[in-house]
């Protein structure tokens, strides 16, 4: 697909985000601050008028993409979307235009970071908010089952099922199908875990920006504080289990209504250890009731980053650990992702199996299939390049004035898209202390967290270096 073939599903893409940012506009005038309206309807001009053009001088045009040409897509989409969606921010006179931008970009690819408290912002802005991270949750989604899932072929089933695609020559041959069951499945998840908040006495509003929040992990809330000031206990569990689902590979769901087996799962078993691990550090650093611990370790784990009591993480390192890994392949989570984890696991017992026994052959196998050695070095290269742009996001951030352990925390928390997180990490740390060049320089950290680095990294070497 070349470069003008690329601009028709692009255009395509900001058609879409315009009918989102009108129906942000309704929604203002609904809640009574018909005054911004027109801001979000500025950001659908900016976004719809340019890409209906395209449409209409493109219309026949056949397109069809690789999966490498479809991440460099997401890749031009994920650039080009939350610009548009910064316009409300700026307008409002709340925001400037680095921070407007920060906040778009943050909410865009469900980091959750945010500069201005949400009682300071009216409700439009704060639903702008989570409606910016549950369709960047959405994004999410579609982009691992139809893309990633292709890039991936080599690995064994860590996207397997009916909702991936099954020809990585062409990933828009099974992308119609894919939006339209994740979207179904997303918004009934979505809406069902507002009606469970509803019912525990949260307001109308505070449930859909909770409910938006969890399921997209971007942690996103209606007022500051810990859940339990605002939250009854039955809020705080429904609210847990949105957050975990969204931590959930999206196919689970779908699959589970055909076969119960698949709830069987393996990253469901390895993100419940990793949560009950994190809880018990917590317990030892901290001893305070467990519930408490498991709650903010699910919390961590799910990169949402919410927090029972608003105070600092009772152990950072375990909390910034647990958002470096994540949830599930095909989840809304940042992180590395818990399959990888699992195939390196299940590689480093192979490998003591046979230094025990050198004469015996022990295969690594991952959801009933064998894993080649050709897709264990995959997941090393992708590890490797997750550190390396640690690494490097330290060291640009440091140069630019941070010190290394607040660049270092701010760059895991940005890869990992698990924003909350930074600010119960030490006293005094916050987004806001960051210089503007620190939070900016975050901007690409943020999308190659959400594009699952290795994807971005590929597709921009296939556009500057490949012939």
């Amino acid at each position: 697909m070349g470069l003008s073939a690329l601009l028709r599903p692009l255009a395509g893409l900001w058609s879409i985000f315009a009918a989102f940012a009108f129906a942000g506009g309704m929604l203002s005038a609904m809640l009574s601050e018909g005054h911004l309206a027109p801001l979000f309807i500025a950001a659908a001009v900016g976004a719809g008028v340019p890409g209906v053009l395209i449409l209409m001088a493109t219309r026949g045009m056949k397109v069809k993409a690789s999966a490498v040409e479809a991440v460099l897509l997401a890749l031009a989409a994920w650039v080009t979307i939350p610009a548009a969606a910064a316009l409300p921010f700026y307008l409002s006179g709340y925001f400037d235009g680095a921070d407007a931008l920060f906040e778009a970009y943050s909410a865009v690819t469900t980091t959750g970071a945010i500069l201005i408290p949400p009682e300071e912002l009216p409700r439009s802005l704060l639903l702008w908010r989570a409606m910016l991270s549950w369709l960047g949750g959405y994004s999410t989604l579609l982009l691992a089952t139809a893309v990633f899932a292709a890039l991936d072929r080599n690995l064994p089933a860590i996207r397997r099922s009916a909702l991936l695609t099954i020809r990585p020559d062409d990933v828009f041959s099974h992308l119609r199908l894919a939006s339209s069951r994740i979207a179904l499945l997303y918004s009934l998840l979505t809406g069902g875990l507002a009606v469970m908040l509803m019912l525990s006495g949260q307001a109308p509003m505070d449930s859909i920006v909770y409910a938006m929040g969890a399921l997209s992990t971007g942690g996103y809330a209606p007022v500051s504080g810990g859940l339990a000031e605002h939250m009854n206990g039955l809020g705080i569990f429904f609210l847990a289990t949105g957050c975990l689902a969204g931590a959930l590979n999206i196919s689970i769901f779908w699959d589970a209504l055909r076969d119960k087996t698949a709830l069987l799962d393996p990253d469901l078993v390895g993100i419940g250890a990793l949560i009950a691990g994190v809880a018990v550090v917590f317990y030892l650093s901290e001893p305070e009731p467990i519930l408490r611990h498991l709650a903010d370790a699910l919390f961590d784990v799910t990169t949402a980053g919410y927090s029972l009591n608003h105070s600092l993480s009772a152990a950072p390192v375990a909390a910034l650990f647990a958002a470096l890994i994540g949830g599930a392949a095909a989840s809304t989570t940042g992180g590395v992702k818990m399959s990888r984890i699992l195939l390196l696991w299940r590689r480093m017992g192979s490998e003591l199996s046979v230094l025990a026994d050198p004469s015996s052959i022990v295969p690594v196998e991952f959801r009933g299939r064998l894993a080649t050695d050709k897709a264990l070095i995959s997941v090393w290269a992708y590890v490797l390049a997750f550190i390396m742009t640690l690494a490097v996001g330290t060291v640009v951030l440091a140069i630019a004035g941070t010190s290394f352990l607040d660049g270092f925390t701010a760059v895991s928390a940005g890869l990992a898209n698990a924003g909350p997180i930074y600010d119960t990490m030490a006293e005094g740390l916050a987004w806001t202390n960051l210089s503007v060049e620190a939070r900016t320089l975050l901007i690409p950290v943020m999308i190659l967290g959400r594009l699952e680095v290795i994807a971005a990294l590929t597709a921009l070497w296939a556009l500057f270096f490949r012939r």
